[in-house]
């Protein structure tokens, strides 16, 4: 792309806490600024009060150029531009997500699927395209309760609290899309769980379901990559994570499609008494 102009349209400036993470959204465009406020809103589940401060954990810069592109920055650094609001909007939401996840407070984000069972929490880290989302979704539809499909999110003493935003769901050729709860017949959990199974798993056709029950130092070495505060509080994180997996059955396993593999998945469960 050639060298870009940054509009001057005016200023437009948002701030605002969540999770008690500090952020200052602002714009040169009003529909862009209008726009990163509603993901803001959607991305951290309307957990967003706004402030009047001066400092700022993170400020975010949606600007539209000379040549229609919207380029976002970070605290001044550049994050790349997007040809249209759509493609823009939801870097945005990946990027505020992760940014909050990584220093917010007294809380450690997973990057894992989350469901309630029996009054447990059964955590799945994953990366994406290893069908998560589709897993959490059979297993709300056997019973559990929803929990998250995006983060785990965890508290110094190990609870995990509910982060319920709309299913995002692939079909075959990889394109999304979003389904809620309601529409599985399921229920969204709605206290804070303790932690009862931690389970490693992806997807691969034809796999056979063969559980390896993991130590506690195993499993909290395998949770290290999918923890977001983990360079930034390593300390504050490894406590949390050696408090989950003290008590947690940890488990490891490939397994075959999720519409078989849930109420495997919870028998199992139930039957080590979690």
């Amino acid at each position: 792309m050639s060298e870009t102009v940054i509009q001057n349209k005016g200023r437009h400036q948002f701030d605002f806490e969540s999770y008690g993470v500090f952020v200052r959204i602002q714009s040169n465009d009003p529909e862009a600024f209008e726009g990163a406020k509603l993901v803001a809103q959607r991305a951290l589940l309307g957990k967003v009060t706004e402030v009047s401060r001066d400092d700022f954990n993170h400020v975010f810069t949606l600007d539209v150029t000379s040549d229609g592109h919207i380029m976002l920055t970070q605290n001044g650094l550049d994050l790349g531009a997007s040809d249209t609001h759509l493609k823009a909007f939801r870097f945005f939401d990946s990027i505020l997500r992760v940014s909050v996840g990584e220093v917010a407070p007294g809380k450690v984000f997973l990057h894992a699927g989350v469901v309630g069972w029996k009054g447990r929490a059964i955590v799945m880290p994953a990366d994406s395209f290893r069908g998560k989302s589709t897993l959490v979704a059979e297993l709300v539809r056997n019973g559990a309760d929803y929990y998250s499909d995006d983060f785990a999110v965890i508290d110094e003493e190990g609870l995990v609290h509910p982060y319920p935003r709309r299913l995002s769901m692939r079909t075959d050729d990889f394109k999304t899309y979003e389904i809620g709860v309601e529409d599985l017949g399921g229920k969204t959990g709605i206290d804070p769980i303790a932690v009862g199974t931690i389970l490693f798993t992806g997807y691969e056709k034809g796999a056979e379901w063969q559980p390896g029950i993991e130590s506690q130092g195993t499993g909290v070495l395998k949770l290290v990559p999918f923890t977001l505060s983990i360079r930034d509080r390593p300390d504050f994180s490894m406590g949390v994570l050696h408090k989950i997996a003290r008590h947690a059955i940890i488990i490891s396993s490939l397994r075959g499609s999720a519409e078989t593999f849930a109420r495997t998945l919870l028998d199992f469960v139930d039957n080590q008494g979690n």
